[in-house]
């Protein structure tokens, strides 16, 4: 072997097999898996329950059973191999200690705060809850404000101070029926889109499992099964 076979520098393999692997994991990056712990908060009788029963189970009930506090969780599978799980802490609206509130608030990676249109008593609750939540936190914790609206024509909470606050707030809005199940999946998906999460939740409603149970705040367990054939 000749001197200059001996100075000669090795090819640059290493370079080639580098960038195919930091190709594969850009690849490989949309069959991501996300979790995120939704704290819904409000006040008593707004829809809170509703809301979260429509999503979850296509549900309503028309008799009112205050809430302790329940806990739900959810899966959700996309064609492409991406997966999110939902857990999704339901408040109450009568019963919440300032402790328990400041527990939950700490422990969210987003809120949703609902308030009925007709109750103006309610928009201030949600003034005061989205306050504590941004001195909690900071002001970039994703925030969506759901107007729960029943009879368009009962409105009390004026549409434009909610809206010009919710600008100023930078919060994600959206107005929905509970009762009518409308806009219910979007109230969800704005969520996501405040999270910075790229998710099509309308799919995943279709693939949804339910795969753990319902837990309550008043420490009772019922599974899921019997709403899981009915979603």
């Amino acid at each position: 072997m000749s001197g200059d076979d001996l100075n000669r520098s090795p090819p640059r393999l290493p370079l080639i097999l580098t960038f195919f692997r930091r190709q594969s994991k850009t690849d490989d990056s949309t069959q991501f898996k996300e979790k995120r712990r939704i704290i819904v908060f409000g006040a008593a009788k707004v829809g809170k329950s509703t809301i979260i029963k429509q999503f979850l189970f296509n549900q309503f009930t028309k008799r009112h059973i205050k809430t302790v506090e329940d806990f739900y969780v959810s899966d959700y599978n996309l064609s492409t191999g991406a997966s999110l799980t939902l857990e999704i802490l339901d408040t109450s609206g009568t019963f919440q200690f300032p402790a328990m509130r400041a527990l939950s608030i700490s422990h969210g990676n987003a809120f949703l705060l609902v308030f009925s249109v007709h109750d103006e008593d309610s928009w201030k609750e949600i003034e005061e809850l989205r306050q504590q939540i941004v001195c909690a936190r900071d002001a970039d914790i994703p925030i969506v404000i759901a107007a729960n609206v029943f009879e368009e024509n009962e409105r009390r909470v004026d549409r434009k101070i909610v809206e010009e606050a919710v600008e100023r707030w930078g919060c994600g809005y959206i107005e929905c029926n509970a009762k009518k199940n409308a806009k219910i999946v979007e109230v969800f998906e704005r969520i996501l889109t405040q999270s910075n999460i790229d998710y099509d939740l309308t799919e995943a409603i279709s693939r949804r499992r339910q795969s753990l149970p319902i837990y309550s705040g008043k420490n009772r367990m019922k599974h899921t099964n019997d709403h899981q054939r009915k979603a």
